[in-house]
């Protein structure tokens, strides 16, 4: 953790000062291994769950930079001293191609220390696509998905998060269940790393943030209010995901998560286990 806060020097001194034996000293070695400072992307940085995702990232001591692509609204970050962390870098279909590095080189210079980040998603360690809020009557546009998916891929971008819907589907004739599905698929076909899908039922936003579903129309108020009662007599992965733990989860996977396996599909009880709620399975 010593070295996640900054403070390497400071309790390497005093280790030395008290004669702090070896066994410590390893475990501060060890955690300095793990927690280490990354720099992010994120797109978009407005909606309900861009907003709250981008908060969790600058207020996160080991995100270095948040990089913000599409629409953001500055004005729900005021006040907040660490939204010196947030660089803007306008539309998505506007981000120029990238310049090709090796996975290793994009891994250790997402993480803090190598030169000043470069542009657009160079040295980026983990980039977010978060459009659309995980609504499956509101998915993104296919264009702007697979912009933001090659523009990863040319980047080498060592993570990178796509949250969907567990309705996504490109199989069926729903609209929105189809283009998540179709989303999904141009992600994992352009993976050159270790991506995460995450795949909520219905995530429950609270307080000004319920605010911005006011927009849904009949059949999204009436899923919105069914589900929660209908998914007693369900499994497990159709639970309804609060607004405050996803983005949790989203952001402790990339922190604190290590993967085997290059493509994960994360549902309720996935993002449960990330947060330490195994109990509320």
């Amino acid at each position: 953790l010593a070295q996640a806060f900054g403070f390497n020097d400071f309790v390497s001194d005093i280790c030395c000062s008290l004669k702090v034996n070896s066994t410590f000293s390893t475990i501060i070695n060890m955690a300095s291994s793990v927690y280490r400072m990354y720099r992010s992307a994120i797109a978009s940085a407005s909606g309900v769950v861009g907003e709250a995702l981008t908060r969790q990232l600058i207020l996160s001591p080991l995100c270095s930079e948040v990089r913000a692509l599409g629409a953001i609204n500055r004005r729900e970050f005021e006040g907040l001293s660490a939204t010196k962390k947030i660089r803007e870098l306008g539309p998505i279909l506007d981000l120029p191609s990238q310049s090709p590095t090796t996975a290793s080189d994009a891994s250790e210079a997402g993480r803090l220390g190598s030169g000043d980040g470069g542009e657009g998603l160079s040295s980026v360690y983990a980039a977010f696509f978060v459009v659309g809020d995980g609504r499956w009557s509101t998915p993104a546009r296919l264009d702007e998905a697979k912009a933001f998916a090659e523009r990863c891929a040319e980047a080498k971008v060592p993570h990178v998060t796509l949250l969907s819907s567990l309705w996504s589907d490109g199989s069926l004739p729903v609209e929105g269940a189809k283009m998540h599905g179709e989303i999904a698929e141009a992600f994992k076909s352009m993976n050159q790393g270790r991506l995460s899908i995450f795949k909520p039922s219905l995530i429950l936003p609270s307080g000004a943030a319920a605010a911005a579903l006011a927009d849904a129309d009949f059949p999204e108020k009436s899923f919105n209010t069914i589900l929660p009662i209908a998914r007693q007599f369900m499994p497990t992965t159709y639970r309804e995901v609060t607004l405050d733990d996803i983005v949790l989860a989203m952001r402790l996977n990339v922190e604190l998560v290590a993967s085997q396996d290059p493509i994960e599909e994360l549902t309720f009880a996935d993002m449960m286990a990330i947060i330490g709620k195994e109990d509320t399975i």
